[in-house]
């Protein structure tokens, strides 16, 4: 072989060899790239899982809270040994709208192999919910005139204490027929545009809603308010949970009322002279098929307010406070009859206490959608 000849094939080798080398060192590269990926999905596929299963657990019990980083067992997720995933359940503040908003903060960290995945989920830390049906602090089927008497009615939002939250509250009256402020009672809300409106007389006509067409059908039963199967309010009533009660006469009641408080009154009949206890809270249901169940000169001891929602037929003589809303379901409310001076009882809006009265509703269900109210989840 001549000296040119051999140069000519150590050059081909020197070539082969290096680029044999780079398709290894690509292949190898190629292969690396898969793993991480392969691990980059396994990981954030288990966080999510994990993520879900905790809001499960959270969801039957909104009060569970695990502070520190722990590790969740591998048999919840179904990963081995080498994989593992950490939680933490703690309480946080938000800031929104310049107020704080208390929330929930849920943190899973899953490690797959060489790669981590986070991922972070924000709830609003009461569970319950403020049906779509609420649309005042005072909402009915039929005139409120006679009714709300000369009370204090505010649409506004307000916390469990009766304090001022801006700009996320809801009309002042809404009525599915048309509304005049007889009595002279201070009205105030939030209007459509989501703007707070002070109380006044006279009211300021962007917080009174008339003539609500409610898609042709008022709800004519408590649980078709809170978008509900029939019988579910008188179930949990029932089923004495948190306090709640079922009863046909009154007179049986226990106070404080708590949870769920059904009164199914015989057609016609009407509880007069309504004494609520202290402090009572909840949901507060007078009602029957007929939607003739009458409530009247209803109050609490020790001018303590109700916090939560009232859902009944009719009312009429309203010597209370309410933390919360009211709504009456019967299209023939009080038209003759006057009842004057109620100044210094209220009927405010509080998003907090009905949330807090429906909890025990939400908690009927299973998995965490609908359930947990989320904010956010951010990975």
């Amino acid at each position: 072989m001549g000296r040119a000849t051999l140069l000519v094939v150590l050059g081909a080798s020197v070539v082969l060899g290096t680029m044999n080398l780079q398709i290894n060192q690509r292949s190898e590269q190629a292969m690396e790239n898969m793993v991480s990926y392969f691990e980059r999905t396994l990981a954030r596929d288990l966080a999510n899982q994990a993520a879900e299963y905790l809001l499960t657990q959270l969801a039957d019990s909104s009060s569970w809270r695990v502070p520190t980083l722990t590790r969740l067992p591998v048999d919840l997720v179904d990963v081995a040994d080498a994989h593992s995933a950490y939680f933490s359940i703690r309480d946080t503040t938000l800031r929104t709208n310049g107020e704080n908003r208390s929330a929930i903060k849920l943190v899973v960290e899953a490690t797959y192999g060489r790669q981590m995945h986070t991922v972070v989920v924000l709830a609003d830390s009461l569970f319950g919910i403020v049906p779509p049906t609420v649309r005042g602090a005072f909402t009915a089927n039929g005139p409120l005139d006679q009714t709300i008497s000369d009370m204090q009615i505010d649409g506004r939002d307000h916390d469990e204490n009766g304090n001022l939250i801006r700009n996320s509250g809801v009309f002042g009256v809404s009525s599915g027929t048309v509304f005049t402020n007889t009595q002279n009672a201070q009205i105030g809300g939030t209007d459509g545009a989501g703007i707070d409106r002070p109380m006044s007389y006279p009211e300021d006509p962007r917080i009174i809603e008339q003539n609500y067409p409610w898609g042709g059908a008022f709800p004519d039963n408590p649980d078709k308010v809170l978008g509900l199967p029939e019988g579910t309010l008188k179930t949990i009533a029932q089923s004495g949970e948190a306090g709640s009660q079922y009863v046909t006469d009154p007179k049986y009641l226990r106070f404080p009322l708590r949870g769920i408080t059904y009164v199914e009154l015989p057609a016609g009949v009407s509880w007069k002279g309504a004494k609520l206890g202290s402090d009572p809270s909840g949901v507060l249901i007078v009602h029957n098929t007929s939607v003739n169940a009458r409530v009247e000169n209803i109050s609490t001891s020790n001018n303590t307010p109700f916090r939560g929602l009232v859902i009944a037929d009719y009312m009429f003589h309203l010597h209370l406070d309410v933390l919360g809303a009211i709504l009456l379901l019967s299209p023939n409310l009080e038209r003759v009859k006057e009842c004057k001076g109620n100044q210094d009882h209220k009927v405010f809006y509080s998003q907090k206490t009905i949330k807090q009265a429906t909890q025990l509703i939400v908690k009927k269900g299973s998995g965490w959608k609908g359930r947990v109210p989320i904010i956010g989840w951010r990975e």
